[in-house]
């Protein structure tokens, strides 16, 4: 007979079995032990179909009796009355077993169980809350397991909800800390160490031998963020433990910033990231690379972007990077990240070494970027409420000459040309009002707009299932003449659960989001700009176009139609099963898809009345365009601790990642009504377009680690990548890479020695990496759709030449990393030297044009070298009870050089021995010539002359200049005062870029061409000595600008600046406030972002260093975060 005593239906009722154990059968160990199986089997079978509701929520853990030879049945009875635990056993065992005598009062279950079992054939075990009793075998049996019970709070005395708490060397038994701090946990015996962690704290580890009550642990937090949880390829670590370079940004660090993409919180965070926002325009493109990465294409690939284990575009997306009739698109392509919401987003972590990139394989050859959402968290249902309102508006001011200096330096330029006013001078010939003075950058790009954002989040569960999910809304205004904007809506959800013995453990997040962008894709800064001031407005007072207007094209421009329309999907899948106490294998299986739908349309309304035929020219197009990934991640782990001081783990997994791009675009030119341009396919001419590429990448790899004294740790990881770029018999490489580290303050000499050092990591890694940066299917001949038909059919013709025989590029990484902590870690320092060597480098070479293509892909001889220095420092500057300030720095050095160029391929002009693949070769710029005016250059040979007085060729690009950073990084300071906290960011660079008088594209003083203030510091007369030439209107003063000076040396200027990139500050409402408003917690804050900038670049912009270009935004809101 087997018996249940506990609250589910089967109380006190005896459910007969099969009789495996017979009292006559002489195997009576043998099949106790046989049914102790059963039980549990049944104990799973009931829990699983939930007629066992085994919870001993709300009971009390210790146990008071007094009992008199009492039968163990009756004994078991009342600990169920107290205790709330279930009792599972045979009558055959209870048979066996004596009457109990026992006093207790207030004890602990697990005492109780074991006095009354003194003495008896009897064992007990804890199992999903349910006591299972069984009969001790003949074998000495290990000591039973302990249930541990505590509370886990922070310095200040606050409970920490949500810290992992897990027996060392024991996978399988781990729990949280609920939303009071308290956790229980059983471990295997009174050896065991707990091990605390927690997203922001050191973590420690916790012996329990000797502890008799609740044990109470307190967290500190991790100012040098030493054990702070680090998410690396498949798995996570600290930075502790950490043989690769790794830095990571948490939720925290982004809340910061009122960004719509996370790329502008990253700005000045990170050491070797360089992140330039290309457009200041909601919804544009930005620049991203990590040290300089060695390749020869300009626009060298981007980091791979994962998202929870999904491969997502970081890049630009396929979008129509043109709008009209050519006009160009301010969006530049995007980017994939800004369909996915910052409020979103846990940490983000960049690896940059061999070690950390290598088991990415070739999509990891420039740097990776893991971005981990938030997740699911135990604890009691939580609603939080976070939202802000703000305005954004131009960042970067360019001062323009106001009418009187205008006119004056127009008039000189037609004195020096000797030339009179003329029919083509209506600035100057009274077509223009003299007395207008116009500020069309204010007109044009002045406006303040909205930026708002609501964020909702609801979450909760229990230590075997919880959930969250959020919801977003936000709307960015457009600061041009233009009134469109930007809005999203978006929604996030994880579900975790795992049983209870975490064996089994599921787990599933999602996010969707829907942008809709109206805003006219056509940025008018260069208008706004060049425009001269007396020019009249493009709009009339009452609103209505102006068409007598120079500027009437930017009333057509507003007048067009655009929608654009970007949907994101994410999801994420994760399945793991330890069937062994050191064995665990997952599977993660994650999607994402980018897809939008842009309609451009140019209506009769967008031209001028007097317009012949205007239906005629009417023009739409709907451009689609679709980014989709399926990954698929599968492995195994096991992790052990081997003779007591060794800790060691094993990987072995593969990688699918299946990327498909397309682009499906139908445009049409002449509609009868401009009701119909939502529909190209009614226009008189129709033409489409359609392109699909595929992109399939597979690999295997291995990952082993060992850890020997908390002091010296090896890493191992190797990969066999594959790539549908490359042809049969080269798709696959084999890489890998070696890292070590050696924690030498732990050693005794040092540890009791130098007491000021508090932590010091020597650790090392090399790797060789492949690289696939090649056009997709470059091994095979391409053709290409013509325009016209032959016999009714289309025409198709060549598009590229076929090269199967190019194969991977290696990349050979190394590194060198010193981390030391002072003074218990309240300084913390980091120095990292790197060298890549680029081989067989993946390029493009250059074909004459006689033979119908542009270029060639090979692989080149060519070697480039890459290497930098990086540093950072953390310091806790005061650290008092009710104040703490601490500053964190980080700068990068890197550079780059060409150690090899083949002589037999032509690799371009600007590719030269010795010198960096980011620069260019430029003419000798020699000055302003004092005597005339003109701009003079320096010859190959030698000579110096004015332009006009001697011809240059590409030889006399004599001049190098490296385009690259040549240092970068930011600096950021946060100060606490009780509940006020006050966080601002500095981020400086120090480069080389086109300065402003280059940009114009015209020369100073031409016909209807504004400029700056400092143009007025323009020649004059012999002598001056000046930058600025003479002013000049003439067609050879225009090519010599234009073509020549644009290409010299003199075009470019130091680029050096520094910007307040964020401040904010943030008051959080005491205890007492919060009870009385029902509330968990209360606070409020106002952020800023792009405060002010210091460069010498007089108006221009240091960042996306464009005229033409609007500029980052200056950001401005005021928010309220509540929870319930």
């Amino acid at each position: 007979m087997h018996r249940f005593v506990g609250k589910a239906a089967l109380r006190n009722n005896s459910t007969k079995i099969m009789n495996f154990c017979p009292e006559k059968s002489g195997r009576w160990t043998t099949c106790a032990l046989m049914s102790l199986r059963i039980m549990k089997l049944i104990v799973l079978i009931l829990t699983s179909i939930g007629i066992v509701q085994a919870s001993a929520t709300g009971y009390a853990q210790k146990v008071t009796l007094s009992m008199e030879k009492t039968p163990l049945s009756q004994v078991f009875k009342e600990i169920r009355k107290q205790t709330g635990y279930d009792f599972f056993y045979t009558d055959d065992m209870l048979n066996t077993s004596k009457p109990v005598t026992i006093h207790v009062k207030d004890l602990e279950l697990p005492a109780v169980l074991n006095k009354c079992l003194v003495n008896q054939p009897l064992a007990y075990s804890i199992e999903n809350n349910i006591i299972l009793i069984h009969a001790k075998p003949i074998t000495s049996e290990p000591a039973p397991p302990r249930m541990v019970t505590g509370m886990v709070m922070d310095e200040h005395n606050n409970y920490l909800p949500g810290v992992t708490i897990k027996v060392k060397g024991d996978l399988q038994r781990v729990t949280l800390t609920n939303e009071k701090g308290s956790f229980t946990i059983i471990i295997p015996d009174e050896k065991a160490v707990l091990q605390f962690s927690s997203v922001g704290f050191v973590s420690r580890e916790v012996p329990v031998t000797g502890s008799t009550g609740p044990l109470k642990v307190v967290l500190r937090a991790d100012i040098g963020d030493l054990d702070q949880v680090q998410v690396i390829a498949y798995g996570s670590t600290t930075k502790r433990f950490n043989t690769g370079d790794v830095t990571t940004i948490t939720a925290k660090d982004i809340a910061k910033n009122p960004v719509n993409n996370v790329l502008e919180a990253l700005q000045g965070k990170i050491p070797g990231l360089f992140i330039q926002q290309v457009t200041g325009q909601p919804g544009g493109a930005f620049s991203l690379r990590l040290r300089n990465a060695a390749n020869f294409s300009s626009t060298a690939p981007p980091p791979l972007i994962v998202v929870d284990g999904v491969t997502y575009p970081g890049a630009k997306l396929p979008m129509e990077t043109n709008t009209l009739y050519g006009t160009g698109n301010f969006l530049q392509g995007g980017n994939g990240l800004n369909f996915l919401n910052p409020n979103d987003i846990e940490s983000i972590s960049v690896l940059k070494d061999a070690d950390a990139t290598s088991l990415y394989g070739a999509e990891g050859a420039y740097g990776v970027v893991l971005i981990t959402t938030k997740k699911a968290k135990p604890g009691p249902a939580t609603l939080n409420v976070n939202v802000y309102d703000g305005v954004s508006m131009l960042g970067q001011h360019v001062k323009p000459m106001h009418t009187a200096q205008y006119l004056m330096l127009r008039r000189e330029a037609l004195k020096n040309d000797g030339s009179t006013v003329g029919d083509g001078d209506p600035d100057l010939n009274g077509t223009y009002p003299l007395d207008r003075d116009n500020d069309y950058q204010k007109e044009m790009l002045g406006s303040l707009a909205q930026t708002a954002n609501l964020n909702v989040t609801y979450g909760g569960g229990t230590q075997t299932t919880s959930y969250m999910v959020s919801g977003s809304l936000r709307k960015t205004g457009n600061i041009q003449i233009h009134k469109g904007s930007m809005v999203d809506g978006s929604m996030h959800f994880s579900i975790n659960t795992n049983t209870k013995d975490n064996k089994f453990s599921y787990a599933v997040s999602g996010s969707y989001l829907s942008n809709v962008n109206d805003m006219v894709p056509i940025d008018f800064s260069s208008v706004a700009v060049f425009t001269p001031p007396n020019a009249p407005s493009p709009f009339l007072p009452d609103g209505s176009v102006n068409w007598d207007s120079p500027n009437n094209a930017v009333a057509a421009d507003i007048n067009r139609t655009y929608r654009n329309v970007t949907n994101n999907l994410l999801g994420n899948t994760n399945l793991s099963y330890r069937p062994f106490k050191h064995v665990a294998l997952r599977i993660n299986l994650g999607y994402s898809n980018i897809n939008g739908q842009q309609l451009m349309g140019y209506p009769t309304t967008a031209m001028p009345p007097t317009k012949v035929d205007a239906a005629a020219n009417t023009y739409s197009s709907f451009h689609h365009f679709q980014t989709r990934n399926v990954t698929l991640e599968p492995y195994a782990e096991y992790n052990n601790n081997f003779w007591q001081k060794g800790e060691f783990s094993f990987k072995v997994g593969g990688k699918l990642d299946n990327n498909l791009s397309t682009v499906d675009e139908i445009s049409g030119k002449g509609f009868p009504s401009d009701a119909l341009l939502s529909n190209p396919s009614v226009a008189t001419t129709v033409s489409t377009v359609y392109r699909q590429t595929p992109y399939r990448d597979i690999g295997m790899y291995a990952i082993m680690k060992y850890i020997w004294d908390q002091k010296y740790i090896i890493n191992l990881n190797g990969r066999r990548d594959g790539s549908t770029r490359f042809g049969p018999g080269k798709k696959f490489g084999t890489f890998g890479s070696v890292a070590a580290a050696w924690i030498f303050s732990e050693e005794p000499f040092i540890k009791y020695n130098l007491l000021f050092l508090s932590y010091g990591k020597l650790r090392a890694s090399t790797g060789i990496i492949g690289g696939d940066a090649v056009g997709d299917f470059a091994y095979l001949s391409k053709y290409v759709a013509g325009s016209g038909t032959y016999s009714g059919k289309t025409t198709l013709s060549p598009g590229s030449l076929a090269n199967p025989d190019l194969s991977w590029e290696h990349n050979r990484n190394t590194e060198v990393g010193l981390e030391l902590g002072f003074f218990k870690d309240r300084v913390h320092v980091e120095g990292n030297y790197y060298r890549n060597i680029a081989s067989n480098q993946l390029i493009s070479i250059p074909l004459s044009t006689v033979t119908g293509f542009g270029g060639f892909p090979v692989n080149t001889d060519a070697v480039i070298r890459t290497s930098g220095w990086e540093m950072s420092v953390g310091t806790n500057n005061i650290r008092k009870k009710n104040f703490s300030w601490t500053t964190r720095f980080n700068m990068s050095i890197p550079t780059s050089k060409l150690v090899k160029l083949p002589t037999y391929r032509n690799l371009g002009i600007n590719y030269v021995l010795d010198k960096p693949v980011t620069g260019i070769k430029v003419f000798n710029y020699a000055g302003v010539n004092p005597e005339t005016g003109y701009f003079s250059y320096i010859n190959a040979k030698g000579e110096k002359a004015d332009y006009q007085a001697m011809e240059l060729s590409d030889a006399d690009k004599t001049q190098f200049i490296d385009l690259a950073p040549k240092y970068y990084g930011g600096i950021e300071n946060t100060f606490t005062y009780k509940r006020l906290s006050l966080d601002f960011s500095f981020v400086f660079t120090k480069r080389t870029a086109m300065n402003g008088l280059a940009q114009n594209g015209f020369a100073v003083g031409y016909a209807g061409l504004n400029g700056p203030t400092y143009w007025l510091d323009r020649w004059q007369k012999p002598g001056d000595i000046t930058d600025v030439p003479r002013m000049s209107a003439t067609i050879m003063n225009l090519i010599n600008f234009s073509q020549v000076y644009v290409n010299s040396s003199g075009a470019y200027s130091d680029a050096t600046y520094a910007r307040l990139q964020n401040a904010s500050i943030r008051y959080s409402f005491a205890s007492t406030v919060v009870s009385k408003l029902h509330v968990k917690e209360l606070s409020m804050y106002v952020q800023a972002q792009n405060l002010f900038t210091i460069s010498n670049l007089g108006g221009l912009d240091p960042e996306n260093l464009s005229l033409s270009v609007i500029p980052p935004m200056r950001v401005i809101t005021a928010g309220l975060n509540v929870s319930f």
